[in-house]
Order: C-alpha cells, then structure tokens, then sequence
C-alpha cells in the first residue's frame, strides 16, 4: 500500500513483480546502456527469478529463472554480463563459486568453483580462491569476463562503480548530523523518524527516508523529497517492512538498496513502495 500525501515529481516508470525482490543490481560501467536486475524469490517454493529493465524507462528486457541453485546470488552487471556468487554450503556464508549469467536465457555462461569476486571491469574479471581464513596472501587469477578464459596477464581491475548511480548515507541517533535531519522531517512532515535516516542531496533536492510510529504504534516507512526553500516535492508513506527476509547462506550479502530504501539513477529517484514492486521518479522535469 502507497498513500501520496504530496507528489508534484514527474512519473518515470513502475513495475510490479509477482515475487518479492531480494535485491536490485545495476549497470556498473558508464559507457554501457542502463541496466537493471531485480532479484525476486519465493522461500515456500525455493526458486529464484532475474527480471533486467533498462534505465532510464523501465522497459523490461528479460524475464528468467535462471539455471542457477537457489543460494544463488547477483553481485552486479558489467558491460551487460551478469555476475554471480553461489553459496552452497548452507552452514557457512562465503561464497562457493563465481561465474556469469545469461540474462536473456538464464544459462550459465562460465563458472569458477571455490573462486570469488575481488573486482570487474568492462572486459576482465579479477578472482581469487575462496577462503574464509586467508584474505589477503591468496593470489588472484584474470578472467576474460565474457568466456571465464584465464588471462596470462592482466592488471587487477578495481571495482567499477557507475557515477550515474547514488546511493543514500544511513545516519542513525549517535551521529551528529542526526538532530538537523530529525528537525526537517519534524517540521515539513509533521512525523518522528526512528532509529536512522537514510539521507541524499542530488542537485536541490534533499532525500529523506525513515521510519516512524503511527498513531496505532503499528511501524510504516515514509519518504520525503525537499527543495532547499523546503518546498515538498514529495512525501509519500509505504507499508515497507523494515526487515526483508533472505536466504540463511546469503544473510551476510548486501540488501538490494545499500542501507537505504531508495537509490538514483541519473536524475531519477527509484524507490521500493511495496515488497514486490519499484517506482520511479524524475527528480527534475525532462524536456
């Protein structure tokens, strides 16, 4: 359930998925055409499904159940390839594997057994032996990112980050930024966060996302979107869980926001207003 309580922003894109995501994964490379995954599972019937969208229009590109055993993992995308951690050992939370899926069939590409992720680049993959003692004397291999093809040289990619991407900072009560975001989100939306504030500022627009009580005690989400006049641009209540539910061998893996419940893409807001759907935003008009 969405309740708008203000919306003057422009309507990007929604898309309601059948199952609740997991997770969501991006493009990592500049240069490439905007890519999203989202991760959906269902624990009563175990299996897990890869939905890719591209960005900026949320137009959905592929929809898979990819041959891959449910304790099965996206880490990102680069260059259009789809990398995975498997992690098979249930009583353990590393990763048993790393290779690259086909997100148009679903197929498995290539896979390293006992290999893990240590960065990617548009062409290359740079691995090392899983292990959860020695991280740091292991030596690591270059693989060829479409094929999994050792490389007889290569320099270690560092991890791609896309700048087109942003991700919210998660300030809770100890930090000292805490009281000036707490004072917004009293004045302009008459509510009292609890526990941490995921923050942003893209351009004028300040980003918060919280939660709070309601007058029945009964715990909701809420997002609010300001100009620095604090005119409302949008503030919008979700029934968002505070806690979503992974895979005991996948606990230890990131949620699919980072700390928060919402990202940015270019000039748009993607946000999670309910379990098993994204909606998304332009922050500013578009021609």
């Amino acid at each position: 359930m969405t309740d708008f309580i203000t919306n003057q922003l422009p309507f990007a894109f929604q898309l309601q998925f059948p199952e609740p995501i997991w997770r969501l994964v991006f493009e990592q490379i500049d240069s490439a055409p905007g890519l999203l995954v989202a991760e959906l599972r269902s624990r009563d019937t175990q299996t897990l499904k890869l939905v890719t969208a591209s960005l900026p229009d949320g137009i959905i590109r592929s929809d898979v159940q990819p041959a891959l055993p449910f304790h099965s993992s996206l880490i990102g995308i680069w260059n259009g390839q789809a990398l995975y951690h498997r992690f098979d050992n249930t009583r353990l939370p590393g990763p048993t594997a790393l290779g690259n899926v086909d997100l148009q069939t679903g197929q498995s590409r290539w896979e390293w057994s006992q290999h893990v992720l240590m960065g990617a680049s548009s062409e290359w993959v740079w691995a090392r032996r899983a292990s959860l003692t020695d991280t740091g004397s292991l030596p690591g291999i270059a693989l060829r990112l479409t094929d999994g093809e050792p490389a007889e040289s290569a320099e270690k990619p560092a991890f791609a980050h896309n700048s087109r991407l942003r991700f919210p900072v998660s300030y809770t009560t100890a930090s000292t930024w805490w009281p000036v975001l707490d004072r917004f989100i009293t004045k302009l939306a008459h509510q009292q966060a609890i526990d941490s504030i995921d923050y942003l500022e893209v351009g004028d627009k300040l980003i918060f996302s919280y939660y709070y009580r309601e007058t029945n005690e009964q715990l909701r989400s809420s997002l609010l979107i300001i100009d620095r006049q604090q005119t409302i641009w949008l503030h919008q209540h979700t029934g968002q869980a505070p806690n979503t539910t992974r895979p005991p061998a996948e606990s230890n893996a990131s949620p699919w926001f980072g700390n928060g419940s919402f990202c940015v893409w270019q000039n748009q807001i993607i946000v999670q207003p309910a379990s098993n759907s994204i909606t998304s935003y332009f922050l500013i008009p578009t021609p």
